[in-house]
């Protein structure tokens, strides 16, 4: 807080230092001194070049002033320098902080000349914190830049729009990002400040200077004035003569444009140069004109040649303008010699580039006009006469106008305009229309064979609004469109959108586009036959339209005479509404007895819900033995996965697919006035509860419900027409923690035996339904140690035992407790309670029913399935394994001593051999039914080949020398 009012006092002493700031202004009747253009650079002294100048005529660039200079910035004030005619640059001043006692009393920079757009510029000012111009109420001509400076903060409460008088871009750069103040302008009446302690002024604050008690200023004045007289002004807004602000000139002087002043004669000349033309001081004489010895203009003889020429500088094949200051520097030229290039790609002021260039007569080259992003007109070349296209550009053209996005209008030459050599070329120029190329075209002498021009139907504003268009609304999906018969021309091009919502009318430079980028546009080409007519009117009927939309149409007509070219004007329609669109439904928030509900629709009067119970089903669950099939949460499952299944693409590229169906299907089935076969009464007959909605409700709470318990919700949007398809939402509310707590829990054991009893009843009100118990004894064989014992018991067959369950354990316990498992999970266990000793009436088991007694009759032989698996599928498991391991061994053992034929040696066993197959028999039938082959010492091949159809033993040796007679040998 004191931060702040110390913020204040310093803007309270900021203004008051204002104020006495401006009963010191010079006077301008006393102290009146020109300078010309200061540039100061490189050194510090060259400051006081400014000093007592009151007026710059030029401009003033203060830059590459470096560190080792040390200058103390804070010696150096210039409060008598009241105007600059061109403009103003800082750049590389190293040092500076703060420009605000600089300069104090600089009101107006009027930008005759400017720095490319720019008339006050500041930029690589690596130390500046504060610019503040606290006099300063205009910029005349030209914009502002200030950018690349990096402590430089508080630009945020600038107004540089309102500082410029003309139209065009000003750019402004926060300096860093790391700035901790920004402008809060607290205490001055425009809203705007340079920084925290300076207000910004504009120019029609006119104030008047009250110590001379004068109330207003001189309509001529600008910036405030010593008194009530144009002698008083501290600057003027236009013409000064003689330290006099006027509207124009005496008859005996001689206006200087570029610094707003009227001279006389010899203060004219004395202007480097400058000549008097009429009444006033030009730097050049205009066409016709040349000067004498006195400096006067005079018009030339009609023989005599007298004009202006441009030549580009040495090496260049052209000259470019690529903003105001490059056509400055035109100014006055008529003959161009050599190729002329506009590229302007920021906004300026169309007047001043007509001022500039207007005095073109010839181009000796080619003139291309691309890429002028803002430019609208070129009438700055009307008194253009020829192009003699020497060079050509691409060797055909000598007018090239390329990608001038918002040029509308070309120009009409004063007198006869020829392209000595070459053609045109226009393309993508999308607000030049056909027809104003076409005139162009006609009016130029030039070779049209060489042209090459953007002609299409693309172009929509061209023509005047003059087709009387009458809309008719149909239906939710039609419009007629009428118009007279009479205003038809060959072709009709029909143009229409969906208006977006919140917009209440479409910008029509969309329909200057490209028709290809025109692309929220359709577009129909009708024809005759594609009409109804009554005589006096055409008719087409729209339809496939979106119900209860707004659409723009424009309907144009051309293709034949230019004359009979008519274009309607943009109507804006509604189609009328149908039946509302499956509304959206979602779960935001639920609890225990509670559903919060999100809901959206479209073009609805009210909603419908229908809350339907959906109980579970006891006898389908008590089917399931929860003991050996446990439930398994979906989340559980995921938790198992070894990797984020959402995170597959593939998995994300079905989903997608899914959707697509799914909302395919909506499409397809939704209920509409188009498919009243889709559309069902409104539910509700078997609903719990069923409640009708105002149309503006977006969140619902349902309230009262069970716990745990499953709900089907269904929704309905719905108007005058019908009701929507039904949007579903199946959810359950929340578990209570606690809920399935055991009324009442006892165990005891019966006395000399190792039978233990539970008794416990069922939970009231459950999370849904119990599915089954855990049964837990525990028996604390100390601090640290405890012998713990567990069985599962199902819900049907505890509700069949009456609620009692025995259990006869291998081990004594000394406590027990139970864990209930619901359908919402196990979330209660019982404390643990002290096994006592069974008395006699705890002893009795009640009977069971009859189906729990056959089952049990049944199952006498196996496990119960009470019971847990305790330990045993692990040993069955061993011994399954070792008994199959011990019957491979013999299996193999036996195969090995057959392949040793152990048993020609065992004595004991004479008689085996004829029941054992003789390995010979088996050779020997091998070999009747293939050939062999063997390896002999390791190196040579014998082969024995059968006969059978000899029914021979024979066989033939492979090798000459060797012959076997036994077919029958063994190897």
């Amino acid at each position: 807080m004191l931060l702040n009012i110390g913020y204040m006092l310093l803007a309270l002493a900021s203004s008051a230092a204002m104020a006495t700031n401006k009963y010191k202004l010079p006077d301008p009747l006393t102290e009146h001194k020109e300078c010309t253009n200061i540039d100061i650079r490189n050194e510090c002294d060259k400051m006081l070049l400014l000093e007592n100048c009151t007026v710059i005529t030029g401009y003033m660039m203060i830059t590459l002033l470096p560190v080792n200079q040390e200058c103390n910035f804070s010696l150096y004030t210039f409060p008598k320098l009241r105007e600059i005619t061109g403009y103003v640059i800082f750049t590389e001043v190293r040092g500076l902080k703060s420009i605000r006692d600089m300069f104090p009393s600089l009101t107006v920079i009027r930008g005759r000349r400017l720095f490319l757009n720019y008339a006050l510029g500041v930029s690589s000012m690596h130390d500046l914190e504060l610019i503040e111009f606290q006099s300063l109420v205009a910029i005349q001509r030209g914009h502002v830049y200030i950018g690349n400076n990096q402590k430089l903060c508080q630009l945020n409460g600038i107004n540089a729009d309102r500082l410029t008088l003309s139209s065009g871009e000003n750019h402004i750069v926060m300096g860093s990002k790391n700035c901790t103040q920004r402008a809060s302008c607290t205490g001055c009446d425009s809203n705007y400040c340079w920084s925290n302690f300076t207000c910004q002024r504009f120019e029609n604050d006119n104030v008047a200077h009250y110590d001379q008690n004068s109330q207003n200023c001189h309509e001529e004045c600008l910036g405030g004035c010593y008194n009530a007289t144009a002698a008083g002004c501290v600057v003027c807004r236009g013409l000064t003569n003689a330290g006099v602000c006027v509207k124009q000139c005496p008859p005996d002087k001689y206006f200087l444009e570029q610094y707003q002043r009227c001279y006389t004669r010899d203060e004219c000349v004395a202007h480097r140069g400058h000549y008097t033309f009429g009444f006033d001081c030009v730097s050049f004489c205009p066409s016709g004109y040349k000067p004498n010895a006195k400096m006067e203009c005079v018009q030339c003889e009609p023989q005599e040649a007298c004009i202006s020429v441009c030549t580009p500088e040495e090496g260049d094949p052209f000259m470019a303008i690529y903003n105001l200051a490059d056509a400055d520097e035109l100014r006055g030229c008529q003959i161009i010699n050599g190729s002329l290039v506009i590229t302007i790609h920021s906004q300026v002021n169309e007047v001043q580039l007509e001022q500039s260039l207007s005095s073109i007569r010839e181009i000796r080259g080619h003139l291309k006009i691309a890429r002028c992003s803002h430019l609208s007109s070129l009438r700055f070349l009307r008194n253009l006469r020829r192009i003699h296209g020497d060079p050509l550009e691409n060797r055909y053209y000598a007018f090239i106008l390329y990608n001038n996005k918002h040029l509308s209008e070309l120009w009409e030459p004063t007198k006869q305009l020829e392209f000595v050599n070459g053609g045109m070329f226009m393309h993508r120029n999308n607000k030049l229309c056909n027809k104003n190329i076409r005139d162009f075209q006609d009016i130029v002498i030039h070779d049209k064979v060489r042209d090459s021009l953007q002609t299409s139907d693309q172009e929509v504003l061209c023509g005047p609004a003059k087709l009387q268009l009458r809309v008719q609304v149909r239906s939710h999906r039609t419009m007629l469109l009428s118009w007279p018969k009479a205003q038809t021309s060959v072709e009709l091009e029909l143009i229409y959108r969906i208006v977006p919502l919140g917009t209440s009318q479409i910008l029509e430079t969309d329909l200057e586009a490209p028709i290809c980028t025109r692309i929220n546009w359709q577009r129909l080409l009708l024809f005759a036959d594609d009409l109804q007519e009554n005589g006096t009117h055409y008719s087409y009927q729209l339809d496939q339209l979106h119900p209860n939309t707004r659409y723009a149409c424009l309907l144009r007509t051309f293709g034949g005479d230019l004359k009979h070219e008519a274009r309607s004007d943009v109507i804006y329609v509604q189609t009328q509404r149908d039946i509302p669109k499956s509304p959206s439904l979602a779960l935001i928030k639920k609890t225990d007895n509670s559903l919060s509900l999100r809901m959206s629709a479209q073009d609805q009067e009210y909603f419908v819900l229908d809350v339907y119970e959906l109980p579970d089903d006891q006898k389908y669950l008590d089917e399931r033995n929860f003991c050996k099939q446990p439930p398994f949460l979906y989340q559980d499952w995921r938790s198992l996965l070894e990797y984020d299944y959402d995170d597959c693409c593939a998995h994300k590229a079905e989903m997608a697919d899914d959707r697509h169906f799914i909302d395919e299907m909506k499409a397809m089935y939704r209920c509409s006035l188009d498919a009243p076969g889709n559309c069902a009464a409104v539910a509700g007959a078997d609903a719990k509860l069923q409640l009708q909605l105002p149309a503006n409700t977006t969140t619902y709470d349902l309230r009262n419900l069970e716990r745990y318990r499953a709900y089907s919700l269904q929704l309905q949007a719905c108007n005058k027409f019908g009701c929507s398809s039904i949007t579903t939402l199946n959810e359950r509310t929340n578990f209570t923690v606690g809920a399935d707590k055991l009324p009442e829990l006892t165990v005891c054991r019966v006395p000399k035996t190792t039978e233990y009893i539970m008794r416990f009843a069922e939970p009231p009100k459950p999370n849904g339904l119990v599915v089954n118990y855990v049964l837990h004894y525990r028996n604390n064989v100390s601090d640290q140690v405890a012998e713990t014992h567990l069985s599962c018991l199902t819900r049907r067959e505890h509700a069949d035992a009456k609620f009692v369950h025995m259990k006869n354990l291998n081990g004594t316990y000394n406590e027990g407790a139970v864990r209930v498992h619901s359908l919402s999970g196990d979330h209660t266990i019982t404390p643990y309670m002290a096994i006592t000793w069974c008395d006699h009436e705890q002893s009795q088991i009640p009977p069971t029913t009859a189906s729990v007694k056959e089952q049990l009759q049944v199952d006498a032989s196996v496990t119960p399935v009470t019971e847990l698996e305790e330990t045993h599928t692990h040993a069955h498991g061993i011994s399954i394994f070792v008994l199959c391991f011990l019957f491979g061994c013999g299996l193999s053992l036996v195969w090995l001593l057959y392949k040793r034929q152990c048993w020609r040696k065992c004595p004991g066993l004479p008689g085996l051999r004829q029941y054992v197959p003789l390995r010979e028999q088996w050779l020997r039938e091998r070999q009747q039914t293939e050939d062999r082959q063997i390896l002999v010492d390791g190196f040579e091949t014998v082969r024995f080949q059968n006969n059978n159809s000899n029914n021979s033993n024979n066989s033939s040796n492979s090798i000459n020398n060797n012959n076997n007679s036994s077919s029958s040998s063994e190897y």
